[in-house]
């Protein structure tokens, strides 16, 4: 499995500075599962691990 690196980015919003991090998710996980537009679920399994999950569209 291909490995990813995060990236931090900041903005200026007004007053406030804002942060945020990115990653790339691999072209192959994200057609087999397709991902695109698709919006994620973030989980805390332990302290390295965590879980996404698609959310179901309504």
């Amino acid at each position: 499995m291909p490995e990813t690196t995060v990236t931090k980015t900041t903005s200026q919003s007004g007053d406030r500075e804002i942060e945020q991090y990115k990653t790339t998710v691999p072209k192959a996980l994200a057609e087999s599962f397709g991902l695109e537009g698709k919006k994620l679920d973030w989980e805390v399994k332990s302290g390295n691990k965590f879980e996404l999950t698609i959310v179901k569209d309504e």
